[in-house]
């Protein structure tokens, strides 16, 4: 069932999962969806240095690009979604 909707199974270790920006922003920007947080927390002075000790030289996206992601994220999904919901 997983495979079919396209779930990706997530592993343990942090060597399991590559680095890539732009799933780096994709996770950014769930996590502001789904916890409802604001998209300016990309420039939270705690964050930025979890994310150095983490990663150091990763650069962060502008809030706006954050903001421009979760609207496309919405308009791309919305229907796989609805889709997916059916019954």
């Amino acid at each position: 069932c997983d495979q079919r909707r396209g779930v990706i199974k997530l592993q343990n270790g942090a060597d399991d999962l590559p680095y890539s920006k732009a799933a780096h922003q994709v996770i950014i920007a769930l996590r502001c969806a789904t916890h409802q947080r604001p998209f300016n927390m990309v420039n939270d002075k705690y964050y930025k240095m979890e994310v150095q000790m983490l990663r150091p030289g990763t650069e962060l996206p502008h809030p706006t690009t954050v903001s421009k992601d979760i609207k496309y994220l919405y308009i791309n999904l919305a229907s796989d979604v609805r889709a997916y919901f059916v019954v």
